[in-house]
């Protein structure tokens, strides 16, 4: 009972420190992130954060985890709920500007995300994990609409740089409005449709 509750206490505690380092992310970014500022955040000594995190860059890097985990587990179940390839791309795309990935806090620390993969080893191989993931899925989605395996992957290259560059022009340069946004989305798979020979699907306009 005891190794129950200390396992799930441990838990707990490591959760509330990567919110944490979250939250100073958003608010100060990583330039100015320090074991202390963390602690404070989170109520725990910096021992505690060292204990879990050994040092700021892991911690940092867990952080970066927790968020690739949560769009991943989002667009999969997105992902086994629909049925159509083509409408898994759209619902896919769609999540990337959901409220929680573009509008809250997590807007702000994707593109430090992004950069700091420049730098790190360690956070470059998780954007490779997350990129070659997102292609990966497209690429199958497009292979099931008709696609021959090197136009899917190609074709699906486009539509993850096209999704990430939208991303970054209406987010952070808001160069672009919404409904250009999505219009734009909306042709890119309406020729892929047209290609392919299916309907193609609308997009959650609502969404951002």
């Amino acid at each position: 009972m005891g190794g129950r509750h200390s396992a799930h206490d441990a838990t707990n505690t490591s959760q509330n420190i990567i919110n944490s380092a979250l939250s100073a992310m958003a608010e100060e970014g990583i330039a100015k992130l320090t074991t202390k500022s963390v602690s404070r955040r989170a109520d725990v000594s910096t021992g505690a954060i060292h204990y879990f995190f050994d040092t700021k860059e892991n911690l940092i890097y867990s952080a970066f985890a927790y968020m690739v985990k949560a769009l991943h587990n989002e667009t999969l179940a997105i992902r086994k709920k629909e049925k159509t390839p083509l409408k898994r791309i759209a619902r896919s795309i769609e999540v990337h500007f959901s409220p929680l990935h573009f509008v809250e806090d997590a807007s702000i620390i994707w593109p430090q995300f992004w950069a700091y993969s420049g730098s790190d080893d360690a956070a470059a191989r998780l954007f490779r994990i997350f990129s070659t993931r997102m292609i990966s899925n497209y690429a199958a989605d497009l292979k099931a609409a008709g696609y021959d395996q090197d136009k899917a992957r190609l074709k699906a290259v486009e539509l993850s740089a096209l999704t990430r560059g939208l991303w970054l022009e209406k987010r952070l340069a808001k160069s672009v409005r919404p409904k250009e946004c999505w219009r734009i989305l909306e042709n890119a798979l309406a020729a892929v449709a047209l290609e392919a020979g299916c309907a193609a699907p609308k997009f959650n306009t609502t969404v951002a």
